[in-house]
């Protein structure tokens, strides 16, 4: 397996454009993470790390490839990340000759992503949220009637005998978009062949503008870490050539790579992200991880579900599917008026711009969001008052409210295999004290130790899935006793 080689990278990337601070900024192997970024001086609140041009972005607008194919060819590849992946496939073909060639050579060549688990392995993840977010069959399906007709159309640019544009290269191109792309407007590319009159950035952070898919070199060779945030990618950032930032270039629109706060020397430079639930970071990244929960949260917790094994991801949630709160509305009615009528209701709650999946996570309250669909869906009144003020229903607990959350958590429960202690006797079962993320393919060298090596892949694997299960159960567990503490308030109460 190939390693990553810093020096080459960064060779690569002011050649190509790009600056980083020589000052502060180097990359060395972290322990279980790969290759992250580090602080090679204390480096002061607001410093700049490094840019990048949009034309070193890499994306269907930057390539040259749309111009090798027909109109007609290119347009039909309009699906997904298609026209991503390709540009990912032809650019790596090209070698030396692409200008992307010192990054694509170093990302990473190996995941051990769900993606790439047999199927007997991805059984473990029944019941979870990544049970039906894997989609492998779907994705084989679009390289074979979207990719593979353009590739065999054009074997001057896909040489048959090339390993660059096969089903595995199409696997590994998706999954380094899926660990590594960031999104950004599409109009940022769409308006650059545009003469601009002013100065002003065409960037635009509009939620209902389209976004793309891309590749921004070296903003992801940042880990991150749950809280641990230190440095945030920022859009069209001028800084004045020669100030603190060593020279970087001030007339260019482009993304900055900036300190958030005050790093200390030899600290990790972590990129800002959401704080992901470990089902996310099993799909996206094939890692998950595993804190210390603090004690605020452990106290939610029974001396069961805490089962002598207090850690997790303190970002855990889960997502309870609309269709499954509908169902547990439905109290029986299965006429075709009712269903009308429910549509209706959902119809409205989307136009509002809510979201039919309602995220529990490690707290006693329950979701208000949840709690305002029940409402609307249960009270003709509160989806008529709704439907003539435009506003969402109240977001207060009743007994019939909790009565729905109840059993939408009892169906959510009933698709896992096994309970907690099942789940607990798996993580306990790997021979080492601490549970390592898998081997990274932005490879540390070999003789860096690397305590993946020392677990067995699929025992790894077995104890990943279960560690998102627990975390999901012990959330589930905790709305179920929040929801049923609100029926037996109203019953003592009413006594």
């Amino acid at each position: 397996m190939a390693t990553f080689n810093p020096t080459e990278f960064l060779g690569w990337f002011k050649k190509a454009g790009g600056w980083y601070n020589e000052k502060y900024l180097g990359l060395k192997p972290f322990d279980g993470m790969g290759y992250g970024a580090v602080a090679l001086e204390s480096i002061p609140e607001d410093t700049p790390l490094f840019h990048i041009p949009d034309s070193l972005i890499l994306s269907p607008f930057t390539s040259d490839l749309s111009q090798k194919l027909t109109p007609e060819e290119w347009e039909r590849l309009d699906h997904g990340w298609c026209k991503l992946i390709l540009v990912m496939m032809w650019e790596s073909e090209r070698g030396p000759e692409s200008k992307w060639s010192g990054y694509l050579s170093n990302m990473p060549r190996e995941f051990d992503t769900p993606m790439m688990w047999d199927e007997d392995e991805r059984k473990d993840l029944k019941g979870t949220d990544i049970e039906d977010r894997i989609g492998k069959e779907e994705a084989e399906k679009e390289y074979t009637e979207y990719l593979l007709p353009v590739i065999k159309a054009h074997p001057e640019l896909f040489p048959s005998s090339s390993p660059h544009h096969t089903l595995s290269s199409f696997h590994l191109q998706g999954s380094r978009i899926l660990s590594r792309s960031f999104t950004v407007p599409s109009s940022r590319f769409t308006n650059l062949s545009k003469d601009q009159d002013d100065d002003e950035s065409h960037f635009s952070d509009d939620d209902d503008e389209d976004q793309i898919a891309v590749m921004i070199p070296f903003a992801d060779m940042l880990n991150a870490a749950f809280e641990r945030d230190n440095a945030n990618l920022y859009t069209d950032e001028e800084v004045a050539p020669g100030a603190a930032n060593g020279g970087a270039p001030g007339d260019e629109k482009e993304f900055t790579m900036k300190a958030t706060k005050s790093i200390e020397k030899d600290e990790q430079i972590y990129n800002t992200y959401a704080s992901p639930p470990n089902s996310e970071l099993l799909r996206k990244y094939g890692h998950v991880d595993i804190l210390p929960l603090p004690s605020d949260l452990l106290e939610l917790l029974t001396e069961e579900e805490v089962g002598g094994w207090g850690y997790g991801n303190p970002g855990d949630e889960v997502l309870i599917d609309g269709e499954m709160v509908l169902q547990c509305v439905r109290k029986g009615e299965d006429d075709e008026k009712w269903e009308k009528a429910m549509k209706k209701r959902i119809d409205w709650w989307l136009d509002e711009g809510q979201e039919d999946m309602f995220p529990l996570s490690l707290s006693s309250e329950i979701d208000d969001s949840l709690i305002a669909f029940i409402r609307l869906l249960l009270y003709d009144q509160e989806w008529l008052r709704a439907k003539k003020k435009g506003k969402l229903p109240t977001t207060a607990m009743d007994n019939d409210v909790a009565g729905v959350i109840v059993r939408a958590v009892e169906s959510r429960l009933s698709r896992y295999d096994g309970d907690i202690q099942s789940d607990l006797d798996v993580i306990r079962s790997l021979p080492i004290d601490h549970i390592p993320r898998p081997t990274s393919s932005t490879a540390l060298p070999s003789d860096i130790p690397d305590e993946a090596k020392q677990v067995n892949t699929t025992a790894l694997r077995k104890c990943y899935a279960a560690i998102v299960r627990l975390g999901e159960k012990r959330i589930l567990n905790l709305a179920l006793r929040s929801a049923r503490a609100q029926i037996n308030r109203k019953r003592k109460a009413e006594d």
